[in-house]
């Protein structure tokens, strides 16, 4: 996304299912533009256009307005999937009810075992002021705004901050169907998910 943006593109489309995984775990974003299925729930036609309201920040679904930011906003969807372990934003509710609880100023909640510090990040991405979230390269008219990669190097240099759980977390993840009650706020996901990835020997 970084590339995208220094050459001025928008993708428009950030999603986990336009991520393919190649070798040795790299990501590789796809889909620039691709037709879409016109019965998929998650897109609405809008100018002969498909567009994914749940993954749209909302400047785009209202005024059609694309730029980094809303790239920036999808990123912090894409985030909420990977720490939802493949859930998508929203999905319990309708489109229209969507619109509504984003135009109210709901925010997804923290998905079980997401790190403070990562939610803050999602969190940062969904601000209704695109000048307020942070963006994927820095440049003059930013304001000084940090970059993923300003935010990813300090959670870097200090790794523990990434073990500290807000109660908020605790107290979704003891409520939430996502993963169960069984599961333990704070508890390392990743050794069963490489598991899980290593005996189905996964090809994309």
């Amino acid at each position: 996304m970084e590339y995208l943006s220094k050459k001025g593109f928008v993708h428009r489309d950030l999603a986990a299912r336009n991520i393919l995984i190649a070798d040795h775990g790299t990501c590789k974003i796809a889909d620039f533009g691709m037709s879409r299925d016109l019965h998929d729930e998650n897109y609405y036609i809008s100018n002969s256009k498909m567009i994914p309201i749940k993954w749209t920040a909302p400047e785009a679904l209202h005024f059609k307005r694309y730029s980094s930011a809303s790239d920036v906003w999808s990123y912090g969807a894409v985030m909420y999937e990977i720490w939802s372990l493949g859930h998508k934003p929203f999905e319990n509710y309708t489109n229209q009810e969507c619109l509504r609880r984003v135009d109210s100023g709901f925010r997804l909640p923290p998905p079980p075992g997401c790190p403070r510090s990562i939610y803050e990040m999602m969190i940062q991405c969904w601000h209704p002021d695109t000048g307020s979230r942070p963006t994927f390269v820095q440049n003059p008219d930013s304001n000084h705004r940090p970059t993923f990669k300003d935010i990813l190097d300090k959670l870097t240099e200090d790794p523990e901050g990434l073990l500290h759980w807000s109660d908020e977390n605790k107290a979704v993840h003891e409520s939430s169907s996502v993963l169960g009650s069984d599961l333990e706020a704070g508890q390392d996901l990743y050794p069963e998910l490489q598991q899980i990835f290593v005996k189905s020997k996964l090809k994309i």
